[in-house]
């Protein structure tokens, strides 16, 4: 049973806009550490695959923290996280479309990752790009 907190939620819906308003369609699941709500919004525009993983809270010095045991003892965007993900989407007929693109992209260089996240005091809201 996922007994997320009324916060998670509100930030589950956020994040599932702020994907939509970016014109990214929403993956079903789960994509953190353990107790964590992240989500992955997927997005492919002339060959280049985004993956918007969110939605991440900034600490107080506006630091950004990536899960580095999700989908098992990975950090979140690393190549061992990667593959792991794309292995999971293949399990699913709903999401073995994004692990095949996912991986394709993968293979020539063409995957943009970014991270949605939100200033806890300001609730200002930020996507920030990480490199694989």
């Amino acid at each position: 049973m996922n007994n997320q907190s009324e916060q998670a939620i509100l930030r589950s819906r956020l994040f599932e806009s702020l994907v939509q308003r970016y014109g990214a369609v929403l993956i079903p699941g789960r994509y953190g550490g353990d107790f964590n709500n992240d989500q992955l919004g997927f997005s492919e525009v002339d060959g280049e695959v985004t993956l918007l993983l969110g939605l991440k809270i900034l600490d107080d010095d506006g630091g950004l923290q990536l899960d580095n045991s999700s989908l098992g003892p990975h950090v979140q965007y690393s190549t061992s996280w990667l593959k792991a993900l794309v292995q999971c989407l293949k399990l699913d007929s709903e999401t073995i479309g994004y692990s095949m693109k996912i991986e394709a992209a993968m293979s020539r260089g063409a995957l943009v990752a970014g991270v949605i996240c939100m200033n806890g005091k300001s609730q200002e809201i930020k996507m920030l790009r990480v490199a694989v």
